[in-house]
């Protein structure tokens, strides 16, 4: 007897096996199949798993669970709970016993599906019709004596609908609409995203802060200002903007579960039902607060100095890289061991070539084409060869020396972040100190420098001073193809800056939303998307919004712009160095040669003999040329 009762127990027990569950009441249930069928449908859109709690083992309970285990169609646990299972089905034959249970149901998620059946009859005062429990869950209510529809999450204030079908226990999909509703959203201004400045003191549920006027055309503007007005006008719900609290713009996070400040702060405290201006979507905010679909990436960089122009005292080189002036010497080199090896090989070859000084100074002489020997005998190719090459080098080297020395010359760029450390720059920001890691890709040893170089910023006349002291780069943001600074800079400083090629960081641009708004924003969202409104707002804003100096920064000028140079000294001074040089080597060497035959007389004494020599010589010269003129002249007579 005691086995039986045993086995009876065991038979009568709920496990949580779909397969392998058995109840062997016969109790008619008071909900048809296809009632049934429609409930859970209507009750469960979304979720692919339920945790299932049964209050009681009635033998009414046990013949509505019997249903749902017959026309569920996805896996399910029984009295045990999965976060990641947001469908809850609930079942009792009394409504005592489901407050706890409900209690403990995540319902500030505004994804959590809620089906409740009790088989009784319910009063108009019964706990289950107190709306605060379900918080932002979505529920469906049914009784013996009727079928009850929670109100949507996003209307203010939510009641209980009594439906008379069961087909229109439908939750509120699509395009849903607010009826008006106002709703508390925050920002500030940072342009393109948004312009709002104006602001007022005031208290608005008990809470004091600085709210935007928002009065006129051009302040509600911004990429994201029109996003927003259009979720408002599609939506149906009325606003009202104010100020991040603190000395943050999105706050900090103290651990994994207080943050503190900003926008993320006040959706935390729930002062806030929406916020936007360049949120970002990564995991701290995420762990905070609800992030819509992003809507643009968007990528941060820096403005660099632009390059000096300057002028080089070896200008005279630049025609020729490094390179070509070492082939040049090495040809030049290898050129004379040839020419003297072959004089001293073969007897015939000039006498001249067998000294390594007039060698070298032969072939310079070629190579620059101021000197032509007359006998080349036995060398006549190689030389040939050499005064052909030296031709096309002197013509390459003469017409590139015109165009260069009257064009300007400047530093190079800097393009990325290797060429960014290594111009020793600085930067910052006005403001509580970024988060680096959010920033930059700490990893790459470039990067990892940055927050090395971090000098904060008290206000915008700091800023200015660091400008005129240079090396010091701004940090902003690309949106739609033009750079924005994260603080205000003037024209007049944003003229001597040009934008750096490589992008530093990305992240993309989303909304903060309170739970019960991310399906409705994010519903509105992805039409704007699929419509490419996000693009056409962010063209048109920033076509009509930014400045020219926001795209001159966008334009090299360190290009030959084609207008002539006034030719300097500084550019030609090594060529009047090698010039001065020579006159003080060709000076030493006179004076050295005159020493050496002076013979105790004075260098004046000296100078007048070789004088006198001079016109010796020529004299003997005229005389030869016209003893010969004559000799022609008597030839012809004769």
């Amino acid at each position: 007897m005691k086995f039986e009762w045993i086995l009876l127990l065991a038979f009568d027990m709920v496990s949580t096996g779909k397969n392998d569950i058995s109840i062997t009441d016969n109790t008619k249930p008071w909900i048809s199949v296809e009632n049934y069928k429609t409930i859970l449908k209507l009750s469960f859109p979304l979720s692919v798993c339920c945790n299932v709690y049964l209050g009681d083992m009635s033998r009414g309970v046990d013949a509505i669970f019997k249903q749902f285990v017959h026309n569920y169609p996805y896996q399910y646990l029984v009295r045990k709970k999965i976060i990641d299972c947001q469908g809850y089905f609930l079942v009792s034959s009394s409504t005592e016993s489901l407050i706890r249970p409900l209690q403990k149901i995540p319902s500030t998620i505004s994804t959590s599906e809620l089906l409740i059946v009790v088989d009784i009859e319910l009063a108009e005062i019964d706990l289950l019709f107190n709306v605060s429990i379900y918080k932002n869950a979505n529920v469906n209510l049914i009784a013996r004596n009727g079928i009850w529809h929670l109100s949507e999450n996003y209307l203010e204030k939510r009641h209980f609908l009594r439906v008379e079908k069961h087909e229109d226990l439908i939750y509120g999909r699509g395009l849903a609409d607010f009826k008006g509703r106002e709703l508390q959203v925050a920002a500030f201004y940072m342009p393109p995203l948004c312009y709002l400045n104006r602001t007022i003191n005031k208290t608005v549920n008990q809470i004091e802060g600085e709210f935007y006027l928002a009065d006129n055309e051009h302040e509600r503007d911004g990429v994201e200002m029109k996003m927003f007005m259009l979720m408002a006008d599609r939506l149906n719900f009325t606003w009202t903007i104010r100020k991040p609290t603190l000395s943050y713009r999105y706050g900090r996070q103290i651990n994994d579960t207080a943050w503190n400040g900003g926008m993320i702060g006040q959706m935390v405290r729930k002062e806030i039902d929406m916020a936007f201006t360049g949120i970002w979507l990564k995991q701290d905010h995420y762990l905070f607060t609800n992030l819509t679909e992003s809507w643009y990436q968007l990528f941060i960089t820096f403005l660099v100095p632009r390059p000096r122009r300057f002028s080089s005292f070896w200008g005279i080189t630049r025609p020729f890289t490094p390179l070509v002036w070492t082939m040049i010497v090495l040809s030049l080199l290898f050129m004379t061991i040839y020419m003297l090896t072959r004089a001293n090989v073969k007897p015939k070859t000039p006498k001249r070539f067998r000294h390594f000084a007039l060698t070298v100074t032969e072939l310079i002489g070629r190579l620059t084409g101021v000197w032509v020997p007359r006998n080349t005998t036995e060398v006549r190719i190689p030389m040939h060869l050499w005064q052909l090459s030296s031709l096309l080098l002197v013509s390459a080297y003469s017409c590139s020396l015109a165009a260069r020395l009257t064009s300007s010359e400047y530093e190079g760029r800097i393009d990325n972040l290797q060429q960014f450390i290594e111009a020793n720059l600085t930067w910052g920001r006005q403001g509580p100190v970024p988060i680096f890691k959010e920033y930059f890709d700490l990893s790459n040893r470039y990067a990892a420098e940055l927050p090395k170089r971090f000098e904060h910023e008290n206000d915008s006349e700091s800023r200015h001073k660091k400008i005129l002291n240079g090396n010091y780069a701004v940090v902003g943001r690309i949106v739609g193809a033009l750079f924005f600074p994260e603080d205000n800079v003037t024209n007049e400083d944003l003229k001597g800056y040009r934008v750096m090629k490589e992008t530093v960081g990305q992240f993309y641009a989303s909304f903060a939303v309170q739970p019960w708004l991310l399906h409705p924003i994010n519903t509105i969202m992805l039409r704007i998307k699929e419509g490419g409104l996000n693009i056409f707002h962010l063209e048109d804003v920033v076509r009509r919004r930014a400045g020219l100096s926001l795209r001159e920064v966008l334009v090299e000028r360190d290009k030959n712009d084609g207008v002539p140079r006034v030719l300097s000294i500084t550019p030609l001074g090594a060529g009047f160095s090698f010039l001065l040089v020579g006159l003080l080597v060709s000076c030493v060497t006179f004076y050295l040669e005159i020493r050496s035959v002076r013979n105790g007389r004075s260098t004046r004494a000296v100078l007048h003999d070789i004088e006198k020599k001079r016109i010796s010589v020529n004299n003997c010269r005229t005389v030869k040329v016209r003893v010969i003129g004559i000799k022609r002249v008597t030839y012809k007579d004769a």
